[in-house]
């Protein structure tokens, strides 16, 4: 099969498998913790960075600042993030967790653990590592074609 038929056949198979995935985090966090992914991964960023402003956390994620703005203010409204103004500009906010965000981050990442287990447990630890390498290579890829 030519590369560029493989391509399509492996982008399809790729979109799939993010969309069950997204399903499958839907139908336990939504219902239980009232978190969309988008959400989720607001949090998860201001987990792993620290303090951001909407302009980062919105290049961190390849969303638009409004959209992190909508995401924000759920997550405000939530008890999860909260905005703070800079101190030497008070033109500049940041977004940051909440200690009420820690400790919901803390329980979807236990939760979830079974739904990664249901995607990737079947896969042994040097195919893990060769999907870890080709995402970095990927996102790389993407980031140096954008920057």
């Amino acid at each position: 099969m030519p590369k560029n038929e493989l391509l399509f056949e492996v982008s399809g198979m790729f979109r799939q498998l993010l969309k069950s995935m997204s399903q499958e985090w839907n139908k336990i966090s939504t219902k239980e913790y009232n978190l969309t992914f988008p959400q989720f991964q607001v949090l998860y960023t201001l987990n792993m960075r620290g303090s951001l402003k909407v302009s980062e956390l919105a290049e961190a994620l390849g969303l638009t600042s409004p959209a992190i703005t909508s995401l924000t203010d759920k997550l405000i409204a939530a008890g999860y993030v909260k905005r703070e103004r800079a101190e030497d500009d008070r033109r500049v906010v940041y977004t940051m967790i909440t200690q009420e965000g820690y400790e919901i981050i803390d329980k979807i990442k236990d939760d979830q653990k079974e739904v990664i287990q249901v995607f990737f447990g079947m896969l042994s630890e040097e195919d893990i590592q060769h999907l870890r390498r080709i995402f970095s290579s990927m996102l790389l890829n993407i980031e140096h074609n954008n920057g």
